[in-house]
């Protein structure tokens, strides 16, 4: 059985490799695979498993590489086209967490209440995790766009890595402050707090220098439309 160190890997690598494959079909591809994206990491967060002794999210390898999807968007078509995916991913986030929770309404019979107890636990957050997660996505993504095309006008276009790096990582460490203030702080001591903050942002921050050769990837890629 893989370790869940080599799992992690597996998972990125594939995830970063998709968003590549979506691009290279089209603009349109790349928008659909972000917002999907973001829905799968709305269904998968909840699982934390040990990475090197931490503890940590599987939804923080997908919520991680969607900068990735925005800073590729925000270099090829501009900030605009950024900030339109990012509202739509969020629209369509908003309208899948309504009728999930519409759904955990109902009585279910008894043939599936395993299925319902299940669907409870993924489903079922509390209102201030779910509040948390969406006014944390919208504001760190728009900030990750806007930054990225700010540094690309400093530099000139010069350095990709830089604007790539130092946008994701700098929006990465403004998504943890806000979400896990917003979501957790005062419902654990504080030094649980400060660890669980401290796993979640050195992990995002991993996976936004890990996918650095992939956006010089995306550069060598001609979209099909």
């Amino acid at each position: 059985m893989l370790s869940n160190e080599v799992l992690f890997f597996i998972v990125l690598f594939s995830f970063l490799s998709f968003s590549m494959v979506f691009y290279k079909l089209g603009k349109n591809y790349l928008q659909g695979f972000l917002v999907i994206s973001y829905i799968i990491t709305v269904c998968i967060t909840s699982k934390f498993f040990d990475f090197f002794g931490m503890q940590a999210s599987v939804g923080a390898i997908t919520y991680a590489g969607i900068f990735l999807a925005t800073d590729v968007m925000t270099e090829k078509y501009g900030k605009e086209f950024g900030y339109q995916t990012i509202r739509i991913s969020f629209a369509v986030g908003i309208v899948f967490t309504a009728i999930t929770q519409l759904t955990l309404l109902f009585a279910p019979v008894a043939m599936s209440a395993e299925m319902a107890e299940a669907m409870q636990t993924v489903f079922g957050a509390t209102l201030r995790l779910l509040a948390a997660g969406y006014f944390t996505y919208i504001i760190a993504q728009h900030f990750d766009v806007w930054f990225f095309h700010r540094i690309s006008i400093w530099t000139k276009g010069r350095h990709l890595w830089l604007r790539n790096n130092l946008s994701t990582i700098t929006s990465q460490i403004i998504d943890s402050l806000l979400f896990f203030t917003l979501a957790f702080y005062g419902t654990m001591p504080n030094d649980v707090f400060v660890e669980i903050l401290f796993v979640g942002m050195s992990l995002k921050i991993l996976i936004a220098i890990l996918d650095t050769p992939f956006i010089y990837l995306s550069k060598k890629i001609k979209p099909l439309s």
